[in-house]
C-alpha cells in the first residue's frame, strides 16, 4: 500500500510522500484515517528520520491511536468501518492530537480509507480547533513520492504562507525532505556555503522547518532548487502566487567538488553576491582529498581503474557519475536514475556515451561485478542477492541500519570529503 514496484525495487510511493511532507515539519503532525498497517512504518520512519522525543518506552505512548509510538496516529479502521464510515473514531481522535500542542494537523486518506467517503471538511469544521487543519482525501495513490510530496506541501502553503516583504539575497530551499540520505548534514553544509556568499536561508520546505518558517515562505527573494525532481511543481506554485524566480544550477546538485564549485558559481551569478569566500573553503577541502588521495594512490594504485554501479536520483546520478570518473578515475559499469526528469536522464545517458560507457545507461545488475556499488541499500542488495559480496556505500535510503552519532552531510565540500573517506575505506576493505 506505502510502496510501488520501480524496475524491479520496492520505491516508496505518493502515500508515503505525503506522510512525509508534513512530518518533516518540527510541529506539525499528520492524523492518519485508516488502518494500523499504513501507521507503523509511516510512524517509524518519521521519528527516525526527524526525531521529537528522546523518551522511545513504547508504553509512554500506549493511548489509543498512538498504539506506542509518537507519530502519525491512526484511526485503526477495521471491516466494519469500510462498511459504515470511520464518523465515531475521527470524532474522537481529533481532540486528542489537537491538544498535543500542533501547530498544524494534516488529516490524511490511506488508499483504502479514501473508497469510504468520510468528509475530512466536514468534521475539520465541526471539531473547532485551534490549530490550522487541512483535510487530505487522497494522495495520488500509485503516483511518484516526489510527486506526493509537492502537493502536500502545496497544499500546506495554501493554508498557511501569506505574503510577505522580499529580504534582498534570501532563498528558500526547496527539492528536499527528511527522506533525503544525511538531509540534515547536508542542509547545515550548504548554508554555511551561501552564509560565507551572503545569502541567508529564509525556508527549507518541510525538511526540519516549522509552521513559522513556511509562513513567511514568501520574504525570500528566489527558490533554490536542491532537487529539481523532488521540485518542479513547487517551485511553479511559488512563482506563480509569490513572483518569487527559481534558480536551478545546471550542474544538478552539489555532490563532490566539481559540481559544487559549479553550483556556489551559478547560485552567487543568480543572487548577484560572490562566491570567493565559499570558494576558499571548498579548496582547502579539496587539499584535504589530494593529500589523503595522494598516498592511498601510492600504496594501492586505486581508485583510478575501479569499477562502480550507481543508483540515484536525477540531480544527484550525473554529477557524481561525472566526479567519480573525471576526478577520481573510477569506470561505470550499470547507472540507473531513480526520481528524475527527462532532461537529467538525457544528460547523463549522453555522458555516458561520451565516456564510451553507453552499455552503463540503465543496466541492471549482471554477470559485471563492480568494485563499489552506490545507492540504497536495496540496490546493493541486487548485488548481494546474485552472490557478489560487492563494497557498498549507501547515498540513499534505505541505508545499511548502522547507528550513526556525528552529523554526516552527502552535499558541498563535507559531502564530497566524507564519499571520497567512504571510497577508499571499502576499496581497501572491500567491505
Amino acid at each position: 500500500m506505502t510502496h510501488r514496484l520501480l524496475m524491479g525495487d520496492i520505491a516508496p510511493d505518493s502515500f508515503t510522500g505525503a506522510i512525509i511532507a508534513v512530518e518533516g515539519i518540527l510541529d506539525a503532525a499528520v492524523l492518519l484515517n485508516g488502518p494500523t498497517g499504513c501507521k507503523f512504518y509511516h510512524g517509524a520512519i518519521a521519528e527516525t528520520q526527524l526525531p521529537r522525543t528522546g523518551i522511545m518506552d513504547p508504553l509512554q505512548y500506549a493511548e489509543e491511536f498512538y498504539f506506542g509510538q509518537p507519530r502519525v496516529p491512526a484511526t485503526y479502521l477495521d471491516g466494519d468501518d469500510y462498511i459504515f464510515g470511520a464518523s465515531e473514531k475521527l470524532a474522537g481522535i481529533l481532540p486528542r492530537v489537537a491538544g498535543k500542542g500542533h501547530r498544524l494537523i494534516a488529516v490524511l486518506n490511506s488508499p483504502g480509507a479514501a473508497l469510504i467517503g468520510d468528509d475530512l471538511e466536514r468534521f475539520i469544521a465541526g471539531a473547532s480547533l485551534s490549530a490550522p487543519c487541512l483535510a487530505i482525501e487522497h494522495t495520488g495513490f500509485s503516483g511518484t513520492f516526489s510527486q506526493g510530496f509537492q502537493e502536500t506541501v502545496i497544499r500546506v502553503l495554501d493554508r498557511v504562507a501569506a505574503p510577505m516583504a522580499r529580504r534582498r539575497r534570501t532563498v528558500n530551499l526547496i527539492g528536499t525532505s527528511v527522506m533525503h540520505r544525511h538531509w540534515q548534514g547536508s542542509l547545515d553544509t550548504l548554508t554555511e556555503l551561501l552564509s560565507l556568499c551572503g545569502i541567508g536561508v529564509n525556508s527549507v520546505l518541510c525538511a526540519g522547518c516549522r509552521v513559522a518558517d513556511l509562513e513567511n515562505v514568501g520574504a525570500a527573494e528566489a527558490n533554490l532548487m536542491l532537487h529539481p525532481e523532488w521540485a518542479d511543481q513547487l517551485s511553479l506554485y511559488l512563482g506563480q502566487r509569490f513572483s518569487q524566480p527559481e534558480v536551478s544550477p545546471l550542474s544538478g546538485a552539489p555532490i563532490g567538488f566539481q559540481a559544487t564549485e559549479q553550483w556556489l558559481r551559478e547560485v552567487c551569478t543568480a543572487l548577484a553576491t560572490d562566491p570567493t569566500p565559499a570558494l576558499g573553503r571548498l579548496r582547502a577541502s579539496r587539499q584535504q582529498a589530494h593529500q589523503a588521495l595522494s598516498r592511498f594512490n601510492t600504496l594501492t594504485g586505486l581508485p583510478r581503474g575501479a569499477t562502480f554501479a550507481l543508483k540515484a536520483d536525477g540531480s544527484l546520478a550525473l554529477p557524481l557519475t561525472r566526479w567519480l570518473h573525471e576526478y577520481l578515475g573510477m569506470g561505470p559499469v550499470a547507472v540507473q536514475i531513480g526520481e528524475g526528469l527527462p532532461e537529467q536522464r538525457r544528460q547523463l545517458e549522453r555522458f555516458l556515451g561520451e565516456i564510451d560507457c553507453a552499455a552503463a545507461w540503465s543496466a541492471r545488475p549482471g554477470p559485471l561485478t563492480p568494485d563499489l556499488v552506490f545507492g540504497g541499500e536495496g540496490y546493493i542488495g541486487e548485488y548481494r542477492a546474485l552472490g557478489r559480496p560487492v563494497a557498498g556505500i549507501d547515498i540513499a535510503l534505505p541505508a545499511r541500519g548502522t547507528v550513526e552519532i556525528l552529523p554526516r552531510s552527502l552535499l558541498g565540500h563535507s559531502g564530497a570529503l566524507w564519499l571520497l573517506e567512504r571510497i577508499l575505506n571499502r576499496l581497501l576493505t572491500g567491505d
